[in-house]
């Protein structure tokens, strides 16, 4: 089993009521997706959710699924990632809109993005900064807790923003990756 979430303790539990788990050990929740026209690819292989994104335009590609997750309540949501470039983890992701971004790279810097709409172009809400809790050539776990009106960013254990909720229209949740990308998830948790 390749799950690493023993790794990092998640934060103090805030009385949740629901959990998701995926240890992307089969494709159960239906995230394996081709598109040649794109150069967009995601699998379910040996434990790990294989994501590739090398488009002939630059920009971004997200993969989400429904959870069902409450938006107007505390919650968690953690993962375990690596890649060669940019990757992170999606979330508030609907139908209209492409929900929020929390990504590092392969360089040590992390990032918090509103990634718009379709008519809506992404705007950094913490842009790219350095942080020596980004680790490169590995794995990293993030975390996002949404605790009453406040966000709470950490990576690998270490908190690296704590900052005023922003507004939330989805209950889809994912990853995301940047142009030039080859990533790998390891697993990924909710609670609410």
């Amino acid at each position: 089993m390749s799950c690493r979430k023993d790794t990092y303790n998640a934060q103090p539990s805030y009385g949740y009521q629901n959990e998701f788990n995926d240890d992307f050990n089969a494709d159960t929740h239906n995230w394996s997706f081709s598109d040649p026209a794109d150069s967009a690819f995601v699998s379910i292989n040996n434990g790990y959710l294989d994501y590739y994104y090398n488009p002939p335009l630059k920009g971004s590609n997200t993969v989400a699924i429904d959870i069902g997750l409450n938006i107007n309540y505390n919650f968690t949501l953690a993962t375990s990632i690596q890649s060669n470039n940019v990757m992170g983890l999606a979330f508030g992701v609907s139908n209209a809109v492409y929900g929020y971004a929390f990504m590092v790279d392969n360089n040590g810097n992390f990032a918090l993005y509103n990634e718009g709409s379709a008519s809506v172009q992404p705007q950094a809400i913490l842009d790219w900064q350095s942080n020596p809790a980004v680790k490169i050539n590995t794995w990293n776990t993030l975390e996002i807790d949404q605790v009453g009106s406040a966000w709470q960013g950490y990576i690998n254990g270490t908190k690296v923003f704590d900052m005023q909720s922003q507004p939330l229209s989805g209950t889809k949740i994912g990853f995301i990756v940047l142009n030039g990308t080859e990533g790998y998830a390891d697993y990924l948790t909710a609670q609410w």
